[in-house]
């Protein structure tokens, strides 16, 4: 910059036809407002560079996903753009005002070095959360799983994600801990309904009325995505035998259709006839002294 300063008061000199300290004082002030002027500009072209690659081409099937991505990192690298930008401006208006900066730098490159090593998990926290939102791996609305937890996303950000569980709880999970996760609204899910019968009931009507409910449901909602099927006997119980029924659905309708189905089945086994396990209690008498 320095060349180029002496170089603009070389040019302006013969322009104006001025001599002295007044030359280098415009060459400089010239210098700063065009290091401004370029940071502007330059921030704007970034902006509008970063809304054109995240805007998600109209009618696309994910459309509302990539939208909320694109909210949430549109920000996020405007703010990116915007420091460095600022940063490289306050280096030339320093310069030309005859500040020292090496020094500067060397002091900074310091601190952030000890900073970095006292705030290892809050990097790792952000990092990860920054390609958790551009990866678009969860989005809010989402049901994943972390851990032992089943909750519904209700804020990412680059260092924390808000679930609320079943239960109402709020819980906040960094995001250095979502290396591993399931993510219940990707693609298809798969409605599971198990029910018990007793054991001297016939295992083989009994999974015929749960197809025959499955089928019904099925042609009358319209939301399977494949027939359902009638598993079979997934495990025995002490006083009674455990069937399955399952099918492919939508995400996002998977717990609707589980409670529907359960509904179908208990009023179709009861009109059948089809008894219920009965319960079984286990009575322990001490022995007598």
């Amino acid at each position: 910059m320095d060349s180029l300063a002496e170089a603009l008061g070389r040019w302006l000199a013969k322009l104006l036809r001025l001599e002295g300290p007044v030359v280098v004082l415009l060459a400089r002030v010239v210098t700063i407002a065009g290091a401004l002027l370029l940071t502007v500009i330059a921030y704007r072209a970034l902006s509008h560079l970063i809304d054109r690659v995240l805007r998600p081409p109209e009618g696309a099937v994910d459309y509302s996903q990539k939208a909320q991505r694109a909210r949430t990192l549109g920000p996020l690298l405007k703010s990116a753009a915007l420091y460095l930008l600022a940063f490289l401006a306050l280096v030339v208006v320093l310069r030309e005002v005859g500040i020292d900066i090496q020094a500067i730098l060397v002091s900074a490159g310091v601190v952030g070095l000890a900073i970095g090593l006292g705030a290892q998990s809050l990097i790792k926290d952000v990092i990860t959360g920054f390609f958790l939102l551009f990866e678009g791996l969860i989005a809010v609305g989402d049901v994943i799983e972390v851990g032992n937890t089943v909750g519904t996303v209700e804020a990412i950000g680059l260092r924390v994600t808000q679930l609320r569980t079943l239960n109402g709880a709020l819980r906040v999970v960094p995001n250095g801990e979502l290396t591993q996760f399931a993510n219940y609204n990707r693609g298809w899910a798969r409605a599971v309904v198990d029910i018990g019968v007793a054991w001297e009931e016939d295992v083989r009507r009994a999974l015929g009325v749960l197809e025959a409910v499955g089928r019904r449901w099925a042609q009358e909602s319209g939301q399977a995505l494949e027939p359902p099927q009638a598993q079979g006997i997934v495990r025995f119980g002490d006083a009674e035998v455990i069937l399955r029924l399952q099918v492919k659905v939508l995400p996002a309708q998977r717990f609707e259709i589980e409670n529907e189905l359960r509904r179908r089945i208990l009023e179709e086994f009861r009109a059948g006839g089809i008894r219920e396990p009965k319960k079984i209690v286990h009575v322990v008498q001490e022995p007598r002294t």
